[in-house]
């Protein structure tokens, strides 16, 4: 069979059986054989890994590409134990251009490429203070680097939906120019469980997955997980929906973090969560 592309003498995370690695042979972007001494007919360009470690591509699953590199341009923290970073990062958003955002995402995502990762999900704010110039960038990105990495822009607002004006005007921009993520962070909303009953009916109307920022924080009577599992139930989006952060979850004692893992579960609802030993 004529390759595309045979990489030899590589080590794979199963081990590969013998000291000398194994062959892997690519045809039209796809492994289509692993092996010993596998024949590199038809002109394939041939890779020698050299016993190097070859595993499949990286995913970060939550990144902030459009807020990457500007620690220079926010103001000091007032102390190291002060949260004040949304402030400080919201008193500089409405300076970011597009250009400045593709250049500064450009240079992040390069250094992703070069250290492995292939699929990317990164949040877009469009909050009314930044509009829609970091979708704008970010979107543009996605294309230009489709050669290298599936980066999946996650479309939302950090600073609060239901009480701000117009806010919601700009995430229907962003899914009507083709976002397919839509996400926000009902902590920063006086209420979260309207904003959150909002991004599932857009999710259903644009036929987006849902990614959302979700329980921070330490306490565990107001969490917003069992809404968000409801309504994953209720619209059928089992397997397309996700939550970041999550750490009120580490507060919980075992046998209810348990039963929250068989409710995700059973909704269908992907979760990262700090859990502490």
């Amino acid at each position: 069979m004529a390759f595309d592309l045979v990489i030899r003498n590589a080590r794979l995370a199963e081990g590969s059986g013998t000291r000398g690695g194994v062959d892997i042979a690519v045809v039209d972007g796809h492994i289509t054989a692993i092996g010993q001494g596998l024949t590199a007919a038809g002109g394939a360009e041939i890779v020698d890994a050299g016993g190097k470690f070859v595993s499949p591509g990286l995913v970060e699953a939550h990144f902030h590409l459009d807020k990457a590199l500007i620690v220079d341009r926010c103001a000091p923290p007032k102390d190291r134990r002060t949260r004040d970073h949304m402030e400080r990062t919201a008193a500089i958003k409405h300076t970011f251009t597009v250009e400045d955002i593709y250049a500064r995402t450009r240079t992040v995502l390069e250094q992703c490429v070069l250290n492995g990762v292939t699929h990317l999900r990164t949040q877009v704010e469009v909050d009314p203070n930044v509009g829609l110039r970091g979708w704008e960038a970010i979107d543009r990105l996605a294309r230009d680097y489709a050669w290298a990495i599936d980066l999946q822009p996650c479309v939302f607002l950090q600073e609060g939906w239901t009480n701000v004006a117009g806010a919601e005007g700009n995430v229907v921009a962003a899914l009507e120019r083709g976002a397919r993520v839509v996400g926000g962070a009902p902590r920063y909303d006086k209420d979260g469980p309207s904003q959150i009953t909002r991004i599932f009916a857009l999710a259903r109307e644009y036929d987006a997955d849902i990614d959302i920022h979700l329980d921070g924080g330490h306490t565990t009577h107001d969490m917003d997980i069992w809404q968000v599992c409801d309504l994953t139930d209720k619209i059928g989006w089992g397997g397309r929906v996700a939550i970041g952060h999550g750490s009120k979850y580490s507060c919980l004692p075992d046998a209810e973090l348990a039963a929250l893992g068989r409710r995700l579960g059973d909704a269908g609802v992907a979760c990262s969560s700090n859990r502490r030993a």
